[in-house]
């Protein structure tokens, strides 16, 4: 069987499925009006409200081919399908061609932390305090800058809220309860993020769900899960970062790169769409650009996807997005850090943080470029706490992270680690950001004794 993200043209019942996030009253339409021979529609899956974002790519030159400017700027509604073979999906899409606009894979997604193979060296170098010091935290603190009344989505594998406060969440099955995990990649996520963000509002996304002994999750999943944000967004719009400490290991998982219903390098797939969509709705969206970096592939990494111009894939490669490469507290490139050119834009990654240190304690090493993304996203958390998106849009934000990045290489922007290390020091001095005033009372001045 062939799991499917099926794209369907917006109506009533779909709208009242994803209004409910229940597949009901959808179901008559989906089984008695679409469906066709070796088709069955997930009912575990409630329809998706996914709007299109004309924007994502315009002027920017695809690494792929791809026309950015001919994507379209309908909503649509996702649900998710099983497809008996190849014909099946043919069928669904040639058939019902009046309301189905689109059939797309549906790859599974991992985490990416480093695993032993990907070490290229297994001890840790440097702690959290040297992460704050290499970072310029002591810069944001003068500044009085910690993240405060910021909301951060980690969408990982789930935070133990134990060890993590966390102020909410969303799960792809009802009943979970944000910040119930057990201590894994997502506590570990959330705390690289309070390095720099102590006071952030963590919202739990608990996306990546245990599965034979692995955390998972399918795209399909991501699409519903950025939806929710949209709506929360759009609720409370100004201070929001969201990090993506995941990706696609092997596209064997996909279909073909010239496929209508390729993912890694289309940006037509709904969650490449809904990926810029968020970002256009006031986001600041953090993806790790991946562990298949040339010298030291984690073992998970497709055979034709590791290295330059092969391992940032999807999303991860989005050009509205920040993606982050991995580098240690001594500032050498880690070896497994995923390298551009990027699927969907080729200047990828953008920049690099910090990774591979004694952190969170939930592994031997906060490792990984799961580990330098949310390193990153707190410093955009915090810099959000002054600068709201009316005052700094997420693409001036991304500018300035940017601009104000260390150039290890004194080149501009390359493919190991895009325009250098994130300085969040050098971002306040960019922004013009004064120290905090003194809480201290001042001291009267003694009057001078007269002649």
């Amino acid at each position: 069987m062939k799991r499917r993200i099926v794209l369907i043209r917006g109506n009533g019942p779909l709208e009242e499925g994803w209004q409910k996030r229940s597949f009901g009253p959808v179901g008559p339409l989906l089984n008695d009006r679409l469906k066709v021979a070796g088709v069955m529609f997930d009912e575990t899956y409630h329809p998706v409200r996914v709007r299109r974002n004309s924007a994502v790519g315009n002027g920017l030159p695809p690494a792929s081919g791809f026309n950015y400017g001919s994507v379209g700027s309908a909503d649509a509604y996702v649900v998710r399908a099983q497809c008996e073979d190849q014909d099946a999906i043919e069928r669904l899409r040639g058939d019902r061609l009046g309301e189905i606009v689109g059939v797309f894979a549906d790859p599974v997604l991992s985490p990416f932390p480093s695993s032993p193979s990907a070490y290229c060296g297994d001890a840790p170098v440097g702690a959290t305090a040297d992460v704050a010091r290499r970072l310029g935290v002591p810069a944001l603190r003068r500044a009085g800058l910690t993240g405060r009344g910021v909301h951060v989505a980690v969408v990982d594998t789930g935070i133990d809220g134990s060890r993590i406060p966390v102020a909410g969440g969303w799960a792809p099955t009802r009943g979970y309860v944000p910040g119930s995990s057990a201590p894994g990649h997502g506590t570990m996520v959330a705390y690289d993020v309070r390095i720099a963000a102590p006071d952030a509002q963590i919202l739990d996304y608990a996306l990546l769900k245990s599965q034979a002994g692995t955390w998972a999750a399918f795209l399909s999943d991501g699409i519903a899960a950025f939806a929710d944000l949209i709506e929360r967004v759009g609720a409370a719009p100004g201070r929001w970062v969201v990090n993506n400490s995941w990706g696609l290991f092997d596209r064997l998982n996909d279909a073909p790169i010239g496929s209508p219903e390729n993912y890694s390098a289309n940006p037509d797939h709904p969650f490449n769409q809904i990926t810029g969509s968020l970002v256009a709705a006031g986001a600041d969206v953090f993806f790790a650009a991946g562990n298949c970096g040339a010298d030291c592939p984690d073992a998970r990494c497709g055979a034709g996807d590791t290295g330059p111009g092969a391992s940032i894939h999807g999303a991860n490669s989005h050009p509205d997005v920040i993606t982050v490469a991995a580098v240690a507290v001594t500032d050498r490139r880690l070896g497994y850090s995923s390298q551009g050119r990027g699927a969907l834009y080729s200047r990828k990654p953008d920049l690099a943080g910090f990774s591979h240190f004694v952190g969170s304690r939930i592994y031997p090493a906060d490792a990984g470029t799961s580990a330098a993304s949310p390193v990153a996203a707190g410093v955009a958390a915090a810099l959000r706490q002054r600068f709201a998106t009316d005052r700094l849009a997420p693409a001036q934000l991304k500018g300035l992270l940017q601009r104000t990045a260390r150039d290890l290489q004194g080149n501009g922007w390359d493919y190991d680690l895009g325009y250098g290390v994130i300085d969040a020091a050098a971002a306040v001095r960019s922004l013009v950001v004064k120290p905090r005033a003194s809480s201290k009372p001042k001291a009267k001045r003694r009057s001078q004794p007269t002649a």
